[in-house]
C-alpha cells in the first residue's frame, strides 16, 4: 500500500511536467517546450515520458535522426505503440532530407536535395525575406529562431513527410504544408507546369506567423483566409491573390446556397473531397478576410490573431475586429459572396493604411486583384490530440499555377510553365510574364518533369487560398484560378 501512494506520489508530478511540455508543443512554442523538457528529465531522467517527449522536442528542431533515437528508446522503456506515428514520421523526414543541401538567410533555413532544386533557393530566400519584413510588422510577432524550409521533389515524397494520404494529395491539389514547426513545399518541376511556387512559400510562412503568434488556437477557416490574403505581401500590398475565376465560383455557390460552411473546412481544406470544393473553400475564407480587412486595414487582422490567443472565441475575435456581431458579419459576407458582379477593383492599398471602402453589395468584390495564372491553394490545421499526424493544425496549399525561376523578365512567381514543343510533355519553361516582385534568373532557364511517379491531379482553373494546403487552394488546400492548364494545389 504505502508503495502504491509513492508510485501515484510520483506518478502526478510526472504527469503535470508532461502536460507542461505538452502545452508548449501545442502553442508551437518549442524554445519554452525545450524549457519544460529539461525539467522533465532531471525529475524523471529514465522515464519513458522523458524519452518521448525529448524525440517531439528534437522532431520540432529539424534534428531527425536524434528524434528517431529519442523514440526508439522511449519505446525500449515501455512506452508502447502511442508513439508509432511520430517515429514513422522521425524517420521518414530523415530519409527525405539525408545529404541535402542547405542555404541560409538572415531568418530562413532552407533544405532542398542537390540537383536542380538549388536552382529554387535563391529566390526562395529573398522572397521570404521580403514577406518576413512586411509580415512579421503587420501580425506583430518575430521568430525567436530562424524558420525551416524544406523542398521536396515530389508528392510522393510530401506524403511521406506529413499525415497526408497520396490520395488525398491527389484530390485535393496539395502542394505545401505548414506543419511541425517548419514550411514543407513541393518542388514546382514536380508538376507539369509547376505552379505559382513564390506565393506558396509566402503562403506557408503566413501561417507560421499566427499559429505562433495565435499559440495554435486559431481555426482552420480564419487560418487560411489570412494567409490567403497576406500571401502577396512579399511583392508589395496584400489581396492580390484572387482572380475572376475564384470570385465567380464563388458568386455562383452563394448563389445557389452552396457555400461550404467554416466548421466543415476543419480539420484540414486538403481532406476536403475534391479540387472544386477546396477552391471554393479557398475562395470563401479569403473573402471573409478581405471583408475585415476592408473594414478595419491591417490592424483588424492583427487585432484579430491577438483576441484568440488572449483567449476570445473565433466568433468573439471576428465580432471584435469587425465592430458588429458576428451574425452580422457573415450576412455581410454571403452577401458581398452572392454580388452580381465586380465593380471599381483596385488594389488594397499596402498593410500600413486602411483598405478603400466601397459601398453597397459590391464592397467585397472591388478590391479583388488577381491576374490569373495563380493556382489553388489548400491549406487547413489537422486536429486533435494524440499522435503527430494529429496534434497541430494542418495548414495546405494547393496551386494550380506558378513558374520556375528564370524567366525573361525575372520574375520567379506567375503564370506557370509552359511544356516546350522540343522534349516531349516533360520539358518545362519558364513564362515570361510573371508576379512582380520577384527576383530574376537566367535567360531560358529549363526545368524538366522528374518528380516522381505521382503528379497532383491537375487543378482546373479555379483558385482558392490555403497551410495551409495549396493546390485548389499551407498549414493547412486552396484553389487559384489562372491561365495555365493542369496545375496543382497548395495549402
Amino acid at each position: 500500500m504505502i508503495a502504491l501512494l509513492l508510485a501515484l506520489a510520483l506518478a502526478a508530478p510526472m504527469r503535470v511536467l508532461a502536460e507542461k511540455v505538452e502545452a508548449q508543443l501545442e502553442a508551437w512554442d518549442v524554445a519554452g517546450a525545450a524549457k519544460a523538457l529539461d525539467e522533465l528529465i532531471q525529475a524523471h531522467p529514465g522515464s519513458a515520458e522523458a524519452a518521448y517527449f525529448r524525440g517531439r522536442v528534437l522532431f520540432e528542431q529539424g534534428k531527425y535522426d536524434e528524434a528517431a533515437k529519442a523514440y526508439a528508446e522511449a519505446e525500449e522503456r515501455g512506452a508502447g505503440s502511442a508513439l508509432e506515428n511520430d517515429a514513422r514520421l522521425a524517420k521518414a523526414a530523415a530519409e527525405e532530407t539525408k545529404g541535402n543541401e542547405v542555404f541560409e538567410s538572415a531568418h530562413f533555413v532552407l533544405r532542398t536535395r542537390p540537383g536542380k532544386d538549388t536552382l529554387l533557393a535563391p529566390y526562395a530566400l529573398e522572397a521570404l525575406e521580403k514577406a518576413y519584413a512586411g509580415l512579421t510588422k503587420d501580425l506583430g510577432i518575430e521568430p525567436s529562431q530562424k524558420v525551416r524550409v524544406e523542398i521536396y521533389d515530389s508528392a510522393r515524397s510530401l506524403a511521406h513527410v506529413s499525415p497526408l494520404t497520396i490520395d488525398q494529395i491527389k484530390n485535393s491539389g496539395t502542394i505545401a504544408l505548414c506543419k511541425y514547426s517548419r514550411l514543407m513545399v513541393t518542388s514546382p518541376k514536380a508538376l507539369l507546369r509547376g505552379y505559382p511556387w513564390l506565393d506558396t512559400v509566402s503562403h506557408e510562412f503566413v501561417h507560421y506567423l499566427v499559429t505562433q503568434k495565435g499559440r495554435n488556437t486559431v481555426p482552420i477557416w480564419l487560418q487560411e483566409g489570412l494567409a490567403k490574403f497576406l500571401e502577396t505581401r512579399w511583392r508589395g500590398a496584400p489581396g492580390m491573390a484572387v482572380d475572376d475565376m475564384s470570385l465567380s465560383l464563388l458568386q455562383d455557390a452563394a448563389k445557389k446556397g452552396k457555400l461550404i460552411p467554416f466548421a466543415k473546412m476543419h480539420p484540414s481544406i486538403a481532406m476536403l473531397p475534391t479540387q472544386e470544393q477546396a477552391a471554393l473553400a479557398f475562395a470563401e475564407v479569403e473573402a471573409a478576410i478581405r471583408l475585415l480587412y476592408q473594414r478595419g486595414g491591417q490592424a483588424a487582422l492583427t487585432e484579430l490573431v491577438s483576441a484568440m490567443a488572449a483567449g476570445m472565441t473565433d466568433e468573439e475575435a471576428v465580432a471584435q475586429a469587425y465592430g458588429k456581431s458576428f451574425t452580422e458579419f457573415e450576412a455581410d459576407w454571403q452577401g458581398g459572396a452572392a454580388a452580381p458582379g465586380c465593380h471599381g477593383r483596385g488594389r488594397a492599398r499596402g498593410s500600413g493604411g486602411k483598405a478603400r471602402r466601397t459601398p453597397g453589395r459590391d464592397l467585397l468584390c472591388a478590391q479583388a486583384l488577381g491576374r490569373g495564372g495563380e493556382g489553388v491553394r489548400p491549406g487547413a490545421p489537422a486536429g486533435g490530440a494524440g499522435g503527430a499526424a494529429h496534434r497541430a493544425p494542418l495548414r495546405v496549399r494547393a496551386d494550380a499555377a506558378g513558374a520556375l525561376p528564370g524567366s525573361r523578365r525575372g520574375a520567379a512567381q506567375r503564370g506557370g510553365a509552359r511544356s516546350g514543343r522540343r522534349g516531349g510533355a516533360g520539358a518545362v519553361r519558364p513564362r515570361a510574364r510573371q508576379a512582380r516582385g520577384a527576383g530574376q534568373g537566367a535567360r531560358g532557364a529549363r526545368q524538366r518533369d522528374r518528380g516522381g511517379p505521382l503528379r497532383p491531379r491537375p487543378a482546373r482553373d479555379v483558385r482558392g487560398g490555403g497551410e495551409g494546403t495549396q493546390g485548389p487552394g499551407a498549414g493547412g488546400t486552396r484553389a487559384q484560378g489562372g491561365r495555365a492548364r493542369g496545375r496543382g494545389r497548395t495549402s
